[in-house]
């Protein structure tokens, strides 16, 4: 028998997509937050100072929670759409946990 196939696998693969540090989708969504900010409002000096300070302790917070876990969006989406399904915590107390039929048989 032959031996098995290796092949190498990029890194550019297996990297997390990440824009300056930051998760890439958030950080598209904090500059389009910004730039609503700045001229949705209308430029003014209120509104300059909002938008610097949401830039950089946004990115800064982004890019913090992006270092703990690069899909932390991801991961969240997908706690809100199973969280009936698995609960926080577990009890003594909690009730028996439904079995669906295609899994019972």
């Amino acid at each position: 028998m032959d031996a098995p196939r290796r092949l190498p696998i990029h890194l550019s693969l297996t990297r997390p997509l990440l824009l300056a540090g930051a998760e890439r989708e958030l950080a598209l969504v904090n500059g389009t937050l910004i730039a609503a900010l700045v001229f949705g409002v209308g430029v003014h000096w209120a509104s300059l100072a909002m938008a610097v300070l949401l830039a950089t302790a946004g990115h800064w917070g982004l890019a913090r929670a992006a270092r703990h876990d690069p899909q932390l969006s991801r991961i969240y989406v997908r706690h809100v759409r199973y969280q009936e399904h698995y609960p926080a915590r577990a009890a003594a107390t909690a009730p028996p946990g439904y079995v669906f039929p295609s899994v019972a048989d």
